[in-house]
């Protein structure tokens, strides 16, 4: 656009004269008032003509547009015309993640390194003490728990270092019904669950998919985590259920709480990157969790629970529907 000193818009693009209600794009828009057209976008021009920092927020123009986010320049110096650049906020936005995503990529590969080596000499140690005399049953299982955990952790390194350079998927044939078990039993030995509980509802023998088994396990304990971090009402435990399910040519993974649920403003970002509602959080697990699924040929979504809590569905391929890559 450009507006004069009036604030007169005395041209408008097609592209801004549909923005700004034009439909036709023919123009029209070149003779309104900004204040009529757009009174938000008409305040932040004469904020920003007083010297104020510009607004970064999104804004919309009409209910039907997307959102942009406007930008004001001088068309000459000391003229009182001004341009106003209406840039789309999601392609700005696109923009600023993938710069993110790629910075992300670059120091995930030196933090690696950084972590790979005290795990290496955690294992080793492991290792020394396993070979020792003075240890009973127990002591030997915390052992194990250790060296498991260690192993766990740096295939989540790989998967991090995996999802940065893009690595496809290895999947394979796996019954849902004995991995799901498999990993309540093992994310019970290696965590503290004290009240809280974790339990797999599973009513068929075996449920075949096709998947990679290291971005399975890593996407269940993202969501397993999650729920018992935040599926919790008050002091009350947290109850986590896995509930396995054949539908039709695909496989179904429900993670569920009965916690307080997902407020629709925010269930509408969860699987942005670096978007936490938690101060420790870091935003990356359900995002990376999203795009191992992407990888595998699988979907993951939030499923609002209207009886209270929350579901998040995994839905993967069956044997022998996955696209050929």
């Amino acid at each position: 656009l450009v507006v004069d000193a009036d604030n007169r818009i005395t041209l408008a693009n097609e592209a801004a004269s549909v923005l700004l209600g034009d439909n036709d794009g023919n123009g029209e828009s070149g003779r309104l008032d900004l204040a009529s057209a757009a009174p938000e976008l008409a305040r932040r021009l004469q904020r920003w003509r007083n010297g104020w920092a510009q607004d970064e927020l999104p804004m919309q123009l009409n209910p039907d547009q997307p959102e942009v986010q406007p930008r004001f320049a001088r068309l000459l110096a000391g003229s009182d015309l001004a341009l106003v650049f209406l840039d789309d906020s999601s392609v700005v936005s696109r923009r600023a993640e993938s710069l993110t995503l790629s910075a992300m990529g670059r120091f995930s590969a030196s933090l690696a390194h950084e972590i790979r080596n005290p795990l290496a000499a955690i294992n080793y140690a492991v290792q020394l003490l396993e070979e020792g005399t003075g240890f009973n049953e127990s002591d030997r299982r915390l052992l194990q728990i250790i060296r498991q955990q260690c192993q766990r952790t740096n295939g989540i390194v790989e998967s991090v270092l995996g999802l940065a350079r893009r690595e496809r998927a290895t999947p394979e044939n796996v019954d849902l019904a004995a991995f799901v078990r498999r990993f309540v039993l093992e994310y019970k030995q290696g965590q503290t669950l004290e009240t809280d509980s974790i339990e797999p509802i599973i009513n068929d023998t075996s449920v075949m998919a096709q998947v990679d088994t290291r971005h399975l396990y890593q996407v269940l304990t993202v969501l397993v985590h999650n729920a018992l971090k935040y599926g919790r009402i008050g002091q009350q435990p947290a109850r986590v259920r896995l509930r396995v399910a054949q539908h039709e040519r695909s496989a179904v993974i429900d993670v569920m709480d009965r916690g307080p649920g997902i407020p629709e403003s925010v269930a509408a970002q969860l699987f942005r990157p670096f978007f936490t509602t938690s101060e420790h959080g870091t935003g990356l697990g359900l995002y990376i969790a999203r795009e191992l699924c992407r990888a595998n040929q699988a979907r993951l979504d939030y499923i609002p629970v209207p009886a209270g809590g929350s579901c998040f569905r995994l839905v993967l391929p069956g044997p022998h529907t996955l696209l050929p890559t």
